[in-house]
């Protein structure tokens, strides 16, 4: 009998077995291609207490340096094999597409699509942090308070609702909402996991609860950070049930999570998480283009199938 790849939780980086498992199986069959450890809302409550300690070792790191770990960690995600369980094994770029392909159902084209989507997510992470904050300094985001310096392209806002020209000299302040982002994922697309990732340049511990058949693209994502030298205690790998899920938005300030319209409902103006509901896309046809329908399909077959038709984005009606 062959042994069975065990993946435990990290507790703030701490690897942790745990005696109440959950296996993931190869889709359509009993074959168990991994076998999880499960924690309980209990231990997300108590590690809660660690998330200061977990942020105070960030914030011991540059903005510039989290920018450099993030393009680093890129391009060990898609080409380094990076360990996978609580032993010694390593896991390839190939053997992530294969794995992750047989317990989700996805191609492999679509896992390498995605994969490319978190690569460029951590290579390009200087842009987006830029987006992010209207292009203010780095030095801001270390500092806490700073300056703005006019470019001649960039606008803030202006107190009342509108946007101005920066001037220089305007004083400005950067804090984290929270000590901790909570993130709780799906299992039908890889690539939303780029969305917690800019996080780690702004110097704020993420709090992952791993979709039940997609536990493989945030590990490799945390192994390729930690690789890179971001500090094991900014990331907690926490697989859970029900309960726990609700714990990770309980305990952190801020939060991103997926589900249901259950989930949009339990979370309906609680400011504190963002809600990635069912998408509920719909394609219409009106009267005067019905006849025209022909030139459409090329777009009505993207919006449908693309990704394998699994993302929340995804149409899932054509009304003419």
């Amino acid at each position: 009998m062959r042994d069975v790849l065990h993946i435990p939780m990290l507790r703030m980086g701490e690897v942790y077995r745990s005696l109440d498992t959950r296996d993931v199986v190869a889709l359509g069959t009993d074959d168990v291609v991994a076998r999880l450890s499960v924690g309980n809302a209990g231990v997300l409550r108590r590690d809660a207490l660690r998330f200061d300690e977990a942020r105070d070792a960030l914030r011991g790191l540059s903005c510039e340096r989290l920018i450099e770990i993030c393009g680093e960690a890129g391009r060990l995600f898609m080409e380094s094999a990076l360990p996978i369980g609580d032993g010694d094994a390593k896991q390839s770029a190939d053997e992530y597409v294969r794995q992750l392909s047989s317990t989700s159902g996805l191609p492999h084209s679509l896992v390498r699509a995605n994969m490319l989507k978190i690569h460029d997510a951590l290579t390009h992470m200087r842009d987006i942090v830029r987006g992010l904050t209207r292009g203010l300094d780095l030095s801001v985001i270390d500092d806490g308070v700073g300056e703005i310096h006019d470019d001649g392209s960039d606008l803030a806002y202006d107190g009342v609702g509108k946007t101005r020209g920066k001037r220089v000299g305007v004083p400005v302040s950067f804090y984290a909402t929270t000590n901790a982002l909570g993130v709780v994922m799906p299992s039908n697309s890889p690539g939303v996991n780029a969305l917690w990732l800019p996080a780690i340049a702004f110097k704020t511990p993420v709090v992952i609860k791993p979709g039940s058949e997609e536990p493989w693209t945030p590990w490799r994502i945390i192994q390729a950070l930690f690789a890179a030298g971001l500090p094991r205690q900014a990331i907690g790998f926490y697989p859970t049930d029900h309960e726990g899920a609700g714990a990770v938005t309980e305990v952190c300030q801020r939060s991103i999570t997926f589900g249901g319209e259950d989930a949009v409902r339990r979370h309906a103006g609680d400011a504190r998480v963002e809600v990635h509901g069912p998408g509920w896309s719909k394609i219409i046809i009106g009267d005067d283009m019905i006849d025209r329908w022909e030139e459409f399909v090329d777009v009505i077959v993207q919006s449908i199938a693309a990704n394998s038709g699994r993302s929340c984005i995804n149409a899932s009606t054509i009304l003419v």
